[in-house]
């Protein structure tokens, strides 16, 4: 096994590096999450249905990208894993030779961190990629990043959860930080919240005044397929300069009108008009983690049952999707919407929005006036060359 440099890695002889390819290996792969978690309190538990779809390889996601998957075994027990993914779709669309590794989850141990990189790292190379970025699970469409700061505070949907090791054992694999983003959150009942809401209506006249034809709608359960496509045609324009930003495929929006319309509620899903031209949208989805850390039992069907009771008592959403078209970026148009959002949606009283680059500096400024947000938490991403 060579390491990034190109020269052989020496692995210590109790650790063994092994292709994950059987059941049972993984069985022993999706096990170590459970296993490492299971002393963290506001860790959130999936269902096991979950974890297996976002490895699958007839997914949506996996129609465009291969992956491999390795464990890391101490004697007779796993204590760390990871899956290296190529995505062809974001390096055509980026003209890019890059490689992902994902999925890790490790104890807080430096020499099985570092063997499981060089397995991944020596796949990619051997794929034709020129560095490595991470963690992805499996894109930047799922749960990325590390978790540095707000170990305190439970993941929201689609928000990864880390070990507070994480950090020091990718840097120790001489992996260097390629950015950093964050989760905000507020409560719709803050004193402060309220404030701004008076300003915000002052500033919603001033905006109507000027863009007579401006409207408004909330999404209804009838048009709720057309209405995500038309909204991801207008994202992909968006998010076409974003950092790292690869367009949805016909068939990942199909798969996500699959998952989001069972529960999503769709005043959450507003979207703006001008004339007859889709210029914003914000779409927020119920926190079903939540709902799963009030259910227990070892077995899904069992869980399921328990969170048709709570998934009605969901108490917080995420934010995960608001954008304006360019023309429209800078009047206002996101602001309202989400002053829109607040006011139909009584519902959820917390609300986060995740996640936020550093440097994205619009959004941190918009997220300012509109809302009583407080940063609470910090994700690294981590890149090195092979």
């Amino acid at each position: 096994m060579s390491d990034g440099d190109g020269e052989i890695a020496t692995l210590p002889k109790r650790l063994s590096i092994v292709k994950v390819e059987t059941n049972r290996q993984w069985k022993t792969f999706h096990q170590l999450k459970v296993d490492i978690y299971s002393a963290d309190p506001v860790a959130t538990m999936p269902l096991k249905s979950m974890e297996r779809d976002k490895l699958d390889p007839n997914s949506s996601f996996f129609a465009h990208a291969e992956r491999v998957a390795w464990i890391a075994i101490e004697g007779d027990r796993c204590v760390g894993r990871i899956v290296a993914i190529v995505d062809r779709l974001h390096n055509e669309y980026h003209d890019d030779k890059l490689g992902f590794f994902g999925f890790f989850e490790c104890m807080d141990d430096q020499d099985a961190a570092k063997g499981l990189m060089n397995a991944a790292q020596q796949w990619l190379r051997e794929k034709g990629c020129t560095a490595m970025r991470g963690p992805m699970s499996p894109s930047m469409k799922g749960e990325i990043g590390v978790l540095v700061d707000g170990f305190e505070h439970p993941a929201t949907i689609m928000m990864s959860h880390s070990r507070p090791w994480y950090d020091k054992l990718l840097r120790g694999c001489d992996l260097d930080i390629v950015k950093t983003f964050y989760a905000f959150r507020f409560d719709s009942t803050d004193p402060v919240q309220a404030q701004k809401d008076e300003k915000l209506v002052e500033f919603e006249d001033k905006v109507r005044k000027r863009y007579p034809e401006l409207r408004f709608e909330q999404i209804s359960r009838e048009n709720f397929s057309h209405a995500v496509h038309e909204v991801n045609k207008l994202g992909n324009e968006v998010r076409k300069s974003g950092w790292g930003f690869v367009p949805s495929t016909d068939a990942e929006i199909d798969t996500m009108i699959k998952n989001l319309g069972r529960i999503i509620h769709h005043e959450a899903f507003q979207v703006a008009y001008y004339k007859d031209e889709l210029v914003g949208y914000v779409i927020t989805i119920p926190d079903i983690n939540w709902a799963l850390r009030q259910t227990f039992g070892k077995w899904d069907w069992l869980r399921k049952i328990q969170l048709l009771f709570w998934l009605k008592r969901i108490p917080s959403a995420r934010v995960i999707a608001l954008g304006a078209a360019e023309k429209f970026r800078t009047k206002g148009i996101a602001m309202l919407l989400m002053k829109r959002l607040i006011d139909r949606h009584q519902i959820f009283k917390q609300w986060e929005m995740s996640w936020v680059l550093e440097d994205n500096v619009r959004s941190l400024r918009a997220i300012s006036r509109v809302t009583s947000m407080q940063r609470y938490k910090t994700w690294r991403l981590y890149q090195k060359p092979l």
